[in-house]
């Protein structure tokens, strides 16, 4: 059991630790001079993503992810906490709430992840195929990247003051891997199975590629250009 919850844990965090320095890294010392957020808060919000996803896993695990009422409830319920703790007046109209959301994102799905690869890996009680391995780092792949995007996508919603339309993004695109995935879920015949499985994690990993090349940068030049104007005003004054 010792060396499953090892091979759970690198399945899970590793993905997280991984998409959380490649995204984060352009955007604080030594990539830049002052940095678009605080570790410490980065920091604090991946231990809560991580807390908080153990939980969710936990409801997950013992309620029928393939049917259609739990599918939706969960997607909703989700992001709806994601929502919940991203929009606190101390996070809104604020950049780097768009940085929280995306580590605390990246938080729980780690933790969601980390805990079906282990509830999976030791139902399979010693007998791991390479199959069985690559179905559980898919499973990963999906839960940290649509953690992650949709945690970036309810904090962009924050911090530019329009929470529930961004919030209502986010959900679209979780019912949408979670209606996928029961096809996964009800095991259906193979290789049909393996397909709902590939659609439901290409689509949050692509959503993640987005939020990675297009929505925080895209935030981060406004930003840009909201302090070059007002540098230009106080000059001018």
């Amino acid at each position: 059991m010792a060396y499953e919850f090892l091979i759970a844990g690198a399945i899970g965090v590793g993905p997280t630790l991984f998409l959380m320095y490649l995204t984060l890294r352009s955007y604080t010392y030594p990539a830049v001079e002052k940095p678009f957020f605080d570790d410490r808060r980065i920091f604090l919000f991946l231990a809560i993503g991580l807390i908080v996803g153990v939980i969710v896993w936990f409801f997950q695990f013992e309620l029928p992810l393939g049917y259609l009422p739990i599918a939706l409830g969960f997607a909703v319920v989700e992001e709806l906490v994601r929502l919940v703790i991203l929009n606190f007046k101390i996070f809104q109209r604020k950049l780097d709430t768009v940085f929280v959301g995306l580590v605390l994102g990246l938080g729980m799905g780690g933790a969601i992840a980390t805990g079906w690869a282990f509830a999976t890996l030791s139902e399979l009680s010693g007998v791991i195929s390479p199959s069985d391995i690559a179905i559980v780092i898919l499973l990963a792949v999906q839960f940290v990247t649509l953690g992650g995007a949709t945690g970036a996508t309810i904090g962009a919603g924050v911090a530019k003051g329009l929470p529930f339309s961004y919030f209502a993004q986010a959900v679209m695109v979780h019912i949408a891997v979670n209606l996928i995935m029961i096809g996964f879920y009800l095991a259906v015949a193979p290789p049909l199975n393996y397909v709902f499985l590939a659609i439901a994690t290409a689509i949050p990993a692509y959503y993640y590629w987005y939020v990675h090349s297009r929505l925080i940068p895209s935030m981060i030049s406004s930003e840009m250009r909201r302090f070059a104007k007002k540098a230009k005003k106080v000059k001018r004054v």
